[in-house]
């Protein structure tokens, strides 16, 4: 089957996001690690979200100095089952025009990293702060440029988010790194998920619930009671990367003799009576 053709399918259901990270839940400091550790560093802070709800947020403006590398680390996060993950980010930064004191150094954008570990090993020093051994996932730039109030997440600056894919993962966990090169920005929340397609039943056949990775995987079904599908072959569906089943399932199963399709082909139910009733007067018929 062409790979390409799932993209001409219609999602039959809603992706699951299983989170590893979320700031946003987070009621104490969040004590991630910056470099270098000199003042005018990323500053923790307490903020709002673009709900109004108190949140711990990162914030840095150095615009006004050159040659900046202001790197920030989270904790260590496990990555549970997922393959692949997504990284959405929440920000809000100035625009450099209307920084008074902005140098011709200054930047409306940041980058962000990776870093693949099996256990907890960072420290001030390792890795290093550099790019390679980290993995760069990409620079980032603001859709939305706010103009100097009296703090970079105060409620008058429009909200950025970007979400962006990591992977493929295989260590059992990973760290982010966001490099500040003369910006003058806030993180309000960073969320790390990965994409999950729910358990469904479709085309009279239950599959279950399954971790996306690449572009598609397939996933295994059984026929549900009352069912049954070609000799050999079980039913089969694929879980796209955003977490959406395409369909149509592969190897579909059929209502054995006696039973009829119901519910939008999602179980086999027994003739109704008068159905069965018909059925032998005919059959009656036929006899005689």
């Amino acid at each position: 089957m062409d790979l390409w053709t799932l993209f001409l399918w219609l999602p039959l259901s809603l992706a699951l996001e299983v989170n590893l990270m979320n700031t946003k839940l987070e009621t104490s400091d969040l004590k991630w690690t910056s470099y270098p550790k000199v003042d005018g560093q990323w500053d923790e802070m307490s903020g709002l979200d673009d709900e109004g709800t108190p949140v711990r947020t990162y914030e840095i403006c150095n615009a006004h100095l050159s040659n900046q590398n202001n790197w920030l680390r989270t904790n260590y996060i496990q990555r549970g089952l997922a393959s692949n993950a997504y990284v959405e980010i929440t920000f809000t930064m100035l625009e450099c025009s209307f920084l008074s004191r902005a140098g011709r150094s200054c930047k409306e954008t940041f980058n962000l990293y990776y870093y693949q570990a099996n256990h907890d090993l960072a420290n001030d020093h390792f890795p290093p702060w550099m790019e390679n051994p980290w993995v760069r996932v990409d620079t980032v730039a603001a859709d939305f440029l706010g103009r100097p109030n009296r703090r970079v997440s105060s409620g008058s600056t429009r909200i950025n988010v970007k979400t962006l894919r990591i992977g493929p993962l295989t260590g059992d966990g990973f760290y982010l790194a966001f490099q500040d090169q003369g910006a003058c920005m806030a993180l309000l929340a960073v969320r790390v998920f990965y994409r999950v397609c729910p358990a469904v039943v479709a085309s009279l056949a239950s599959f279950p619930k399954t971790v996306s990775e690449g572009l598609v995987v397939s996933a295994e079904g059984s026929c549900v009671e009352g069912a049954e599908g070609p000799q050999g072959r079980r039913p089969t569906m694929y879980c796209r990367e955003d977490g959406e089943w395409a369909k149509p399932a592969v190897g579909e199963c059929a209502c054995v003799a006696g039973r009829e399709e119901k519910d939008g082909r999602t179980k086999c139910a027994a003739y109704s009576r008068a159905v069965q009733h018909v059925g032998q007067r005919m059959m009656g018929a036929v006899v005689q």
